[in-house]
């Protein structure tokens, strides 16, 4: 896990029950949110099941702790361009409380929010947004561009002072984020794969079970 202010580009607690996942989604013009905990770095592939659905799948050569790229083996270099071509993209996501109604919420976040978040936590005069006491909101500003699903613009704009968490916002349960993104290894990752797509057409080892994986729903 990575703090915001030391990120290159999450602290989570919990009882052993499964936490229903929320998420937040965010609306034309002002979001108020709280970043809380940590932010989880992702790479991922996106692709389509065999039962249509589209998913995004982990990189196994980015490293979530260094955000580098290593020499791990990964069941995509296995695949042929021609076959798959879609680049991988980054995928970062936190704990927020959402000061709509204040409840901790999940995060994923568009690349260009995520940039803009880290230009302030490693401003010396803003610092990490998601420290307890020395925190403070954040306002996105979400614009309409154009009449496309794409044509949006995203500001990132910092309340003017810091504000502590409150004690019960201190002792929220925060969504887990390792567990929730299970990162698999080679083994895992590919027999998901053969069970779930068509990428590896021909091949019959296809005895992994799902749940050996990120649970995404």
């Amino acid at each position: 896990m990575v703090s915001w202010d030391k990120t290159q580009g999450i602290k989570s607690q919990g009882s052993g029950e499964r936490k229903e996942i929320q998420r937040i989604t965010l609306q034309n013009g002002d979001n108020k949110i709280r970043l809380v905990g940590e932010v989880m770095p992702r790479y991922v592939y996106w692709l389509t099941t065999k039962d249509g659905k589209r998913m995004p799948v982990e990189c196994l050569k980015f490293d979530r702790n260094s955000e580098q790229f290593s020499g791990t083996e990964d069941p995509f270099d296995e695949i042929s361009q021609d076959i798959y071509a879609d680049k991988p993209q980054f995928a970062y996501v936190c704990n927020v409380i959402d000061r709509n109604d204040n409840q901790v919420k999940l995060f994923d976040l568009k690349a260009t929010i995520y940039r803009q978040i880290v230009d302030f936590a490693k401003d010396s005069e803003y610092g990490n947004p998601a420290d307890d006491n020395s925190g403070y909101d954040i306002t996105i500003v979400k614009e309409k561009t154009g009449p496309l699903p794409q044509n949006v613009k995203y500001t990132v704009r910092p309340a003017r002072a810091s504000t502590a968490l409150t004690d019960s916002e201190k002792e929220a349960e925060l969504f887990e984020l390792d567990r929730i993104y299970k990162r698999p290894d080679y083994t895992e990752q590919k027999r998901w794969l053969l069970e779930n797509t068509t990428l590896f057409a021909g091949d019959d080892d296809n005895s992994f079970s799902p749940e050996s994986v990120e649970d995404l729903d």
